[in-house]
């Protein structure tokens, strides 16, 4: 997996069309029982609003950095306003989205305490689209295709997303060759077809089929069934703890992918999550194998948060980058990285060399830095900077092995390859906490040291082994081979 591959997210835009709402939440302390029937009574300390529906799905996609273009409809009311106020702020281009007086906006209130929820209110009329906005979408749609990368179709069942117009913009999307991504709902799927992606959930696709699927053959015959008949290139079946089952059209197999294992708080609005991480890695050109691994790690995310939640650029890194096969990472990649740690209180150390022939000296100075934090972030010189550093004999030790291991110490968190001579443009691009030296560099000029300090970090010594150095070890060896000689 090319996890490099994310920074190009910022250059995706995406269409969203759906079903709009609002997700509103009144919390509060349960301290007694009403004495005018046998329930709770709520003492209300805490009201929220939320975008839900094909809402949710969008703010997951700005979250992860993507721009969005939305189509649709919603009430010419209060709620509606609320809406476009939401996508607005968000930089949302909601010049397709209009107001109808004849629509009611959606709106769902949740009754919560202690992080359960105790009672939903549902304010909804289901309803297709204005004939009206219909005739609007197709004299726009060369404008409102322009520059779109992807195409997601959120259909939470209360009525815009009708055979009629999904399969209009489908047509109009394989035209320009858009991958569609589509959120299901229901049981007539006969809407969504020649999409690109579609994400059911397990008990969606026991409605569709119309059986129960209480078995790996069952759910394998209705995937690969589906597939072929509404003529999908993929299934994505999201199955909850068991993560992501793939299903690839004219292939008579699924593939599993197990699910990321984290504390589950709430699972609201992960399949949203999963939708707006494949309606952004498509365009980056990530395999579809990488797409259900980086989206089980994005639902990972969210469902350890509580309500309607989102996951940032910064989370999924930090998510994909912490299993351990990625310590080796981009600069641009610690960036968002060493972000999400400080956002969780995380103390990011940063320390730098060449590291030629490893040796007990450099694990002890690795150790020591890591002392004076929570994470150790190793810059390694690159080959070309060592030679600038040190001469063209240097480095005995290629920056691939020096890197390999060196990623191999379980002290070390993450480490990045410099090309530069100092440590000043990295330590200003992913501004860790503390950067550490040896106590060598005390009486010295540090080139880094009014970076730290413009944004508040701070320099650490260690007094190193001094006996323990790559030039002492160069000389005993060639002091040895004089001998033998």
């Amino acid at each position: 997996m090319e996890i490099e591959k994310l920074h190009n997210i910022k250059n995706v835009k995406v269409l969203v069309f759906g079903d709009y709402m609002i997700d509103k939440y009144i919390g509060g302390n349960v301290n007694r029982i009403s004495p005018e029937a046998p329930v709770p009574v709520i003492e209300v300390n805490q009201k929220q609003v939320k975008l839900g529906g094909a809402g949710n799905v969008i703010n997951n996609i700005v979250s992860l950095g993507a721009s969005v273009k939305i189509i649709g409809c919603i009430g010419d009311d209060d709620d509606g306003d609320m809406i476009i106020n939401f996508f607005s702020n968000s930089g949302v281009d909601v010049s397709y989205l209009k107001k109808y007086r004849t629509l009611k906006t959606i709106v769902k209130t949740r009754v919560i305490s202690k992080n359960q929820q105790f009672l939903r209110l549902d304010e909804e009329t289901v309803e297709e689209i204005p004939n009206e906005y219909y005739e609007f979408l197709k004299d726009n749609i060369d404008e409102i295709f322009n520059d779109i990368n992807s195409f997601v179709i959120s259909d939470y069942g209360k009525g815009a997303v009708s055979y009629k117009v999904a399969q209009y913009l489908i047509k109009e999307a394989n035209k320009r060759k858009i991958p569609i991504i589509v959120d299901p709902k229901g049981s007539d799927y006969s809407k969504y077809k020649d999409a690109t992606v579609c994400t059911p959930n397990v008990k969606e696709l026991s409605v569709v089929c119309n059986k129960k699927l209480n078995s790996e053959e069952n759910i394998l015959s209705a995937g690969t069934d589906l597939c072929e008949k509404i003529n999908l290139k993929y299934l994505m079946l999201t199955r909850s703890e068991k993560g992501i089952s793939l299903f690839e059209n004219g292939k008579n197999k699924k593939i599993d992918f197990p699910t990321v294992a984290r504390e589950v708080i709430d699972v609201t609005g992960a399949g949203d999550t999963v939708v707006a991480t494949i309606a952004v890695l498509i365009p980056c050109n990530f395999s579809i194998c990488d797409i259900c691994n980086i989206s089980n790690m994005s639902a990972a995310v969210v469902v350890s948060k509580f309500g309607t939640s989102t996951v940032s650029l910064n989370e999924l890194i930090c998510s994909i980058t912490n299993t351990g096969e990625f310590k080796l990472i981009t600069p641009e990649t610690a960036k968002y990285l060493v972000k999400d740690l400080k956002d969780k209180g995380k103390k990011v150390v940063f320390t730098n060399g060449c590291f030629d022939l490893l040796h007990n000296g450099h694990i002890y100075s690795f150790k020591k830095a890591r002392e004076f934090g929570d994470i150790l972030i190793v810059a390694v010189n690159s080959d070309k900077s060592v030679k600038e550093n040190k001469g063209d004999l240097r480095p005995i030790i290629n920056q691939d092995d020096r890197i390999e291991m060196i990623c191999e110490l379980e002290c070390v968190d993450y480490v990045i390859l410099m090309d530069d001579k100092t440590p000043v443009n990295l330590i200003n691009l992913i501004k860790p906490d503390v950067s550490v030296k040896g106590s060598d560099w005390k009486d010295k000029i540090i080139p880094e040291k009014p970076v730290i300090e413009s944004y508040g970090g701070e320099i650490k010594f260690i007094e190193l082994k001094k006996e323990k150095s790559t030039t002492n070890i160069i000389n005993k060896i060639l002091k040895v081979y004089e001998k033998n000689k």
